[in-house]
């Protein structure tokens, strides 16, 4: 390269690019380095001016201006690949540390249930060389992390899931969903009830229970929203009060909620609700009731009423287990949840017990009829049987 006063000529996108680089916080120093020698350079700087301005060596200054003459503004800012170094971990290492990180750390002899990203590359380093692996003895914890990353593992986390542990699953599934095709097509293309000639209908009930719902009392007022803050301030102290349990369920062909709120969760407070259902609707109606698999719901108790009531007054169909969400009252209680009992204080037990009535004569007030969708495309008239 010749020693007299040199410039190089850059184009727009070129220098924009080099100027973007230059200011950059985030790129490497020598990278912001190399840029700056390329702007500062076609500026006819020298060298050793260069050098001296930026506090870089002059051999620094001419080979990123020599690669710039080889290859352009990419290879002078970048470095080519050295050769003759081997692979510091082997494929052999990464799979050892991904079988460690994919073992519970109980079995391993430790005390935690899951991997925290410390004590994995702890226990890395402290039995690599029995496993044949001695360069593992140093490697950095963020080394363990982009390794796991790399192969998508992620032994901090739990992902829930639901294993089907009732074998009868999907057949329980296809009469839960069966009922439901009989629902909709008890209504007319207007959306009416189909009312039968001889009055019978099939009354269908989405039941479910809420027990546990907390009564909680406030040990100081609430602070009400005002300019200058807009939420409502809430004392983190307060006062249980006890629980009561919901006992409620959906008509599903007038879309009506029907409550009972009681302070246990007992066969006797299953049966009273059945008392009522029993009462509500016409002596000649079948009343279906989908529900789950509870105890209560098949208790000596629950099964001596019905002994007294009309043969064919109620028929159950159960969900399979871990299949609640087959139950369309499923929405419904976390709707309400949302609704009305989040963030809920009352001053007494009874004063959430009326709440909770008052609820459902709100919701009542305006009735949804709930449509269930899933699957039901399945089905052809010839399923269609029993009503």
């Amino acid at each position: 390269m010749s020693k007299r006063p040199y410039t190089i000529k850059l184009s727009d996108t070129d220098r924009e690019y080099l100027q973007k680089i230059s200011r950059s916080r985030t790129s490497q120093a020598r990278t912001v380095d190399r840029s700056r020698i390329l702007l500062q350079k076609e500026k006819g700087r020298t060298d050793k001016a260069i050098s001296e301005g930026l506090g870089v060596s002059i051999n620094t200054v001419r080979l990123c201006i020599s690669k710039y003459f080889e290859g352009g503004v990419k290879e002078a800012l970048s470095d080519a690949p050295r050769s003759g170094h081997p692979v510091e971990i082997t494929d052999a290492a990464k799979a050892w540390i991904i079988n460690i990180a994919c073992q519970r750390p109980a079995d391993l002899g430790c005390a935690q249930e899951l991997w925290t990203l410390k004590s994995l590359h702890q226990y890395i380093q402290g039995h690599a060389a029995q496993a044949g692996f001695q360069r593992l003895e140093t490697i950095t914890k963020a080394r363990v992390g982009q390794i796991l990353k790399a192969s998508e593992i992620k032994p901090f986390k739990i992902k829930y899931y639901c294993e089907k542990r009732d074998p009868l699953f999907e057949s329980k599934m296809r009469d839960i969903l069966l009922v439901y095709k009989q629902v909709e097509l008890q209504f007319d293309e207007n959306g009416e009830v189909i009312v039968p000639d001889d009055y019978k209908l099939t009354i269908t009930v989405s039941y479910d229970e809420k027990p546990g719902i907390q009564a909680i009392a406030n040990t100081s007022d609430d602070l009400r929203p005002k300019k200058g803050n807009g939420e409502v301030s809430r004392d983190y102290e307060y006062k249980r009060l006890g629980t009561v349990s919901l006992l409620a369920g959906i008509d599903l062909l007038t879309g009506e909620a029907i409550p009972l709120v009681s302070s246990t969760h007992k066969s006797s407070d299953f049966i009273e609700f059945l008392k009522i259902l029993d009462k509500k609707y016409p002596s000649q109606d079948t009343i279906r009731i989908i529900l789950d698999n509870h105890s209560v719901h098949k208790s000596k108790e629950t099964r001596r009423f019905l002994e007294t009531i009309r043969d064919g007054r109620f028929e159950f169909v159960f969900t399979p287990k871990h299949g609640s969400w087959l139950n369309m009252i499923e929405s419904f209680f976390s709707k309400m949840t949302k609704q009305m009992l989040k963030g809920i204080r009352v001053k007494s037990k009874e004063e959430l017990i009326e709440r909770i009535y008052k609820y459902f004569d709100e919701i009542n007030a305006e009735p949804v009829i709930y449509h269930w969708k899933y699957k039901m495309d399945e089905f052809s008239q010839n399923d269609i049987i029993g009503l």
